[in-house]
């Protein structure tokens, strides 16, 4: 076999492994600030406002960076995101 037609098998049985790898993709709300004195007097029932709007898109982040924003839909009975535009470099 041709060094070339290997190499181009390795390659691609690189990028299967690198596909197949797990991430946790975290979609972002929005994000408050608050003393450490208002933190712990939170309390079940309570609630505080975020830094976004009802409507504003949410970031999808993998490992802190954003990859995605989108927009929270519901699929079935859970919530899901709608891609509205991809990060890139």
């Amino acid at each position: 076999m041709p060094a070339s037609a290997n190499s181009a098998r390795q390659g691609d049985a690189t990028q299967t492994a690198i596909d197949s790898l797990p991430v946790a993709v975290e979609a972002v709300l929005g994000a408050a600030k608050m003393s450490v004195g208002e933190l712990t007097k939170l309390g079940v029932g309570d609630s505080f406002i975020l830094d976004s709007k009802l409507g504003d898109a949410v970031d999808l982040r993998v490992n802190g960076v954003v990859v995605a924003c989108g927009e929270i839909v519901a699929i079935g009975d859970y919530f899901g995101v709608r891609i509205q535009s991809v990060a890139r470099e």
